[in-house]
């Protein structure tokens, strides 16, 4: 229950001055004129202005207050975000064999008269070579995703439906990617339309709890090459293929044979070819994207602005026009607005940022930012030092972001180059068709308002930060940041086993979490658990199923047909994420055949099943039809076989 928050501003100046006039006789019995034009009045109606003025100011919880109250918490309201495009880039011949470096600045034209700043997020070195040719070499033998790598809206699997021990992606492509420099970077265009977003917290890239325990390798083959030889990963955004983002792979300067050799492509082949191969085994679900594509670089609508000199804000009453408080000398203005960071030096000495001044001295080089508004108010001289009156003050400072950085798929985009010494950016900027949008720039969102700050302090205020109950361990391993944990159950033992079964698409039957999957989960349970309690993380215990159904289908309706939906029918029914009643079989739930059977009777195809039988491998048979599991077990089927008939007995 909340503390009841008294309401300060409770009278009106009606009721004020009413009131001390109503005291006056037992102080002065001589004074009898109420009137207004007595200076007794008078006074007392100037003092109840003040008191109702007062009062007021007093019962006023400002956003100043709120995001005071927000920063005890430990909940910062969140910045801008900045919007991000993925572009293709064509360049000149002059240009291959070039690095565009971080922080290149591009203008964007949407529309007539729309102009806005981007800048590169990533160094991205220029080839002259494409991807024309993807192939994948797995247990079940070589697929070609040619087409669907060069194709919007499809998607694939570059190392299989494993994954597994083994398993490659080759990159063909239409000419040496090594020609013009030893380093080449590919941009991974992951599919993740149809997966939820991992919990927020730190991204592959920046270092969450989360680490890869799968392990690639990358080889690279030259045009008629006889070997292999191994690549240098100098960069991996993607965290082993578990996202998108950009690869730099470097060849050596001894080049050394790769480990292993054997390919389906062989040193006759005029291409030059990329090879990923997977040498340790443990993604949740196979890798799955949308494309592989060279010259390819993510930009945000921001921009850094180096060496300002910032313009004091004058305040009123004293010749200036602008609004602010404090003193003259006190507020600077940026030539920007939403900010992202700065850094700001008066004469040379670097200031420090502080949220506000309460801690601060009256010599302390703090400053106050508004990022906002793109101000910088600095101390008055009891708290935090004022500027001299002829400071030079000079900021560094990254702007941009916001709604307004959304451009469509249409707009046109082009490098500027702000210094001739980067010889390769000069060489592209101003020119038209270099640089090709993927895609419009989307994922821009304004400054989080107050209200949204406290709405989300509120929520993250009441989930369980501390475990205690089996329904705390329960949210917490379920919120372990950078994973996707679809489902957890606690059990009653010591150590506390927390049981994970990671999200996967729906035609992965068994999802395993990997050891770096547990390690995450592991860790960010413990720091949450009491001194006294031990917890252990692991997967879930698969039940494996062989189930073999008999039926008659209803007039009208193919039975060869409908054998295939009978299986899939079955498989969805025990399913660990979409089973039961459609979030997945419950933990220590037993099978029975015959509500299995019932299931698939209604089907609109189905008339009847005849008969259906259940082989267990790891379960309980409690008879011939019904399967008994623990509460750390769930199911998964093997194989399904569905011999059909229909209405006439003919198969």
């Amino acid at each position: 229950m909340g503390l009841d928050v008294p309401t300060l501003d409770d009278r009106t100046y009606e009721e004020l001055l009413d009131r001390a006039k109503t005291l006056i006789p037992a102080y002065e019995a001589d004074w009898t004129d109420f009137n207004p034009h007595d200076p007794g009045i008078t006074i007392l109606e100037v003092l109840a202005w003040l008191t109702e003025t007062h009062s007021y100011q007093l019962d006023q919880v400002t956003d100043a207050h709120r995001e005071k109250y927000l920063r005890l918490l430990g909940h910062d309201r969140r910045l801008q975000t900045a919007a991000t495009a993925p572009l293709s880039i064509d360049p000149p011949d002059d240009a291959i064999g070039t690095r565009i470096p971080a922080e290149t600045p591009l203008s964007v034209t949407d529309g007539a008269e729309e102009t806005f700043r981007f800048e590169t997020d990533h160094d991205v070195v220029l080839t002259g070579a494409t991807v024309d040719h993807v192939v994948t070499v797995d247990a079940t033998g070589e697929t070609e995703h040619t087409e669907a790598n060069r194709t919007s809206g499809m998607f694939y699997r570059p190392l299989g439906d494993e994954a597994g021990d083994g398993a490659c992606l080759s990159l063909g492509f239409d000419g040496d990617p090594f020609a013009d420099a030893p380093v080449l970077t590919l941009g991974v265009d992951y599919h993740d339309d149809d997966l939820p977003d991992p919990e927020p917290g730190a991204s592959l890239a920046t270092g969450s709890q989360f680490s890869p325990s799968v392990a690639l390798s990358w080889a690279y083959l030259a045009p008629e090459a006889e070997y292999w030889e191994s690549l240098t990963v100098t960069r991996d955004e993607t965290g082993a293929l578990y996202g998108g983002g950009v690869i730099e792979l470097a060849r050596r300067e001894t080049p050394e044979p790769a480990t292993v050799q054997g390919s389906s492509v062989t040193g006759t082949d005029p291409r030059a070819w990329i090879r990923c191969r997977v040498e340790t085994p443990g993604y949740e679900f196979p890798p799955q994207v949308d494309a592989v594509r060279t010259n390819v670089v993510s930009a945000s609508h921001r921009a850094h602005v180096v060496d300002e000199t910032l313009r004091p804000v004058t305040v009123p009453g004293s010749g200036g026009t602008e609004e602010t408080l404090g003193l003259d000398g006190q507020t600077y203005a940026f030539g920007a607005e939403n900010l992202f960071s700065a850094t700001v030096r008066v004469d040379g000495e670097r200031f420090t940022e502080v949220p506000d001044f309460d801690a601060s001295g009256p010599d302390d080089p703090h400053y106050v930012l508004d990022r906002e508004r793109g101000r910088v108010t600095f101390g008055d001289g009891r708290a935090g030092r004022v500027p001299p009156a002829d400071a030079t003050v000079v900021a560094s400072y990254v702007h941009g972001g916001g709604e307004a950085g959304t451009v469509s798929p249409s707009a046109v985009w082009r490098f500027v180059d702000p210094d001739t010494s980067h010889s390769s950016v000069s060489t592209l900027a101003g020119a038209d068709d270099v640089v090709t949008p993927l895609d419009g720039a989307s994922g821009g969102a304004d400054s989080e308002s107050i209200e949204a700050a406290l709405r989300r302090a509120r929520r993250d205020l009441r989930r369980p930060y501390r475990a205690v109950t089996a329904e705390d361990f329960s949210s917490i391993a379920g919120r372990t940041p950078g994973v996707r944990v679809a489902r957890t159950t606690v059990l009653v033992d010591d150590p506390i086993p927390v049981v994970v079964v990671p999200f996967a698409p729906a035609d992965v039957g068994r999802p395993e979490p990997s050891e770096g999957f547990l390690r995450a989960v592991q860790s960010h349970v413990d720091e949450r658990t009491l001194l006294t309690d031990r917890v252990t993380v692991r997967g879930p215990r698969y039940v494996g199923l062989e189930v073999s159904v008999a039926g008659r289908t209803r007039p009208g309706f193919s039975p060869r047909t409908h054998e295939t939906a009978v299986a899939d029918a079955v498989e969805s029914a025990v399913h660990p994420l979409s089973g039961g009643a459609g979030d997945g079989w419950p933990f220590g739930k037993t099978l029975s055949g015959a509500r299995l059977a019932d299931r698939l009777a209604d089907l609109e195809a189905i008339d009847r099943i005849t008969d259906l039988s259940i082989t267990a491998h790891g379960g309980t048979m409690v008879d011939e039809e019904t399967v008994a599991i623990d509460d750390a077990a769930l199911f998964a089927v093997d194989s399904v076989r569905v011999d059909l008939r229909g209405s006439n007995g003919v198969s």
